[in-house]
């Protein structure tokens, strides 16, 4: 087979312990292994270049209330231009939807190559906790795939009514935006089924080239985790969240169910920061303080953890992890990665239907009630036990070699197809 030269792009910090960052250091590895040639673009700032691997550090620059981990690099036709005077490659696969979307679409056009780009983000989800703010990010990502679509020398073709139920008009919106990237790249991925699913439906009769790759686990996060072993000595349950503390995750009805399950000696450890962690922070102390009895919950913030090694300890010392976001998320990673370390997920989206099933995990429905009801069966030992013993068996369809086996059968489907489409008549 042929040895592809591969790069990918980003406008996320490179390596931070975002899903984003995660799974781009799982392609790179993987795809290595097999053989490929893989350059990593990704923001000069932070950059810490993985070993072995071809690194170009790109300028960048950060718009105000942009999360820590992430900025928009440099994407301008000059800049693109000089890029592709010093660079070879096959294909290019943007990761993130802004700069690294659009230098990978004029590089492309330079080079004269496909241009694959995945989805991480569910660019609609922000809206049912923010309706106001979100507005002006989904006018934004409009211009953004306009831009693209002229970058790609492409016209979006009118879809017509969408339907789409449960989604707002403005979310109605963002999915026509996606579709509107999708229809100018080569061919698109997404973690999840319904990601893939509903920008096609927003699409219309628009045919999208894509396909459904989920977020596996990391190849070190595996071996990192395979010499940790437990340090806690307590017995109480211990409920594990990690995610950005903004109002999409919705930490604060996590906090609320926990306190009202009220499990004795029970712990919540909520791993991460950003803007919300004042108001959770102040939240928590006055629910824990109406609490009576002996033995009361306790609920802690650590705060951001960049260490892999810190994160598998943090799974290890857990006996459930708390996934409380719903229509938002599309396949976070930390799904595969605590299933990887044998914990049961309790969740509330039913939408995320990779990795999880009801034998390794507990769906359960969105309001405070029904996530404290789902807190308060996972305190039953036995329960917890058999959903711990079931997450093994999900972990080959996340493997990060099943990961990168899909990518190269998606770039090498790609490639036939642009050699096809521009080939001499």
């Amino acid at each position: 087979m042929k040895r592809l030269r591969i790069a990918l792009v980003i406008d996320d910090i490179y390596p931070a312990s975002s899903g984003v960052g995660r799974s781009v250091q799982t392609q790179l590895e993987e795809l290595t292994a097999l053989g490929h040639q893989v350059t990593l673009l990704a923001p000069a700032t932070g950059l810490e270049p993985p070993q072995g691997i071809t690194t170009i550090a790109l300028p960048s620059w950060r718009l105000p209330g942009l999360p820590r981990h992430t900025s928009i690099v440099r994407c301008s036709r000059r800049f693109a231009r000089q890029l592709a005077r010093q660079h070879q490659f096959d294909i290019i696969h943007s990761q993130t939807d802004t700069g690294a979307l659009l230098l990978s679409a004029r590089l492309a056009r330079q080079l004269g190559i496909p241009h694959v780009h995945t989805f991480h983000t569910n660019m609609a989800g922000a809206h049912r906790t923010q309706p106001i703010l979100t507005c002006l990010s989904s006018l934004g990502y409009r211009l953004v795939a306009y831009m693209l679509a002229s970058a790609h020398r492409t016209r979006p073709q009118r879809a017509g009514r969408i339907t789409l139920p449960g989604e707002s008009a403005i979310a109605r919106f963002d999915w026509r935006s996606q579709a509107i990237v999708a229809q100018a790249v080569t061919a698109v991925t997404t973690p999840s089924h319904y990601m893939l699913r509903y920008i096609r439906t927003a699409a219309g009769p628009v045919s999208i080239t894509g396909t459904t790759i989920p977020t596996g686990y990391n190849r070190t996060f595996q071996r990192i985790l395979q010499r940790t072993h437990r340090r806690r000595t307590g017995t109480g349950l211990r409920f594990v969240s990690i995610s950005r503390l903004v109002k999409e995750k919705r930490l604060g009805r996590v906090i609320s169910a926990f306190t009202k399950a009220n499990i004795p000696g029970s712990e919540l450890v909520i791993i991460g920061d950003g803007q919300e962690r004042s108001r959770l922070e102040t939240k928590a102390k006055l629910k824990l303080k109406s609490l009576r009895g002996t033995h009361k919950p306790s609920i802690t913030f650590t705060g951001q953890v960049q260490r892999l090694e810190d994160i598998a300890q943090a799974l290890r010392d857990a006996d459930a992890f708390v996934l409380a976001s719903y229509r938002f998320d599309n396949q976070p990673i930390v799904i595969p990665e605590s299933l990887a370390a044998g914990l049961p997920v309790l969740y509330c989206d039913d939408r995320l239907d990779v990795g999880l099933s009801p034998t390794n995990s507990l769906l359960v429905g969105p309001s405070i009630k029904q996530l404290a009801a789902g807190m308060q069966q996972l305190a039953d030992d036995s329960t917890r036990h058999t959903l711990a013993t079931g997450a093994q068996h999900a972990l080959a369809d996340l493997s990060p070699e099943a990961t990168a086996t899909a990518y190269c059968q998606l770039y090498r489907q790609v490639l036939q197809q642009h050699a096809a489409a521009n080939k001499p008549q």
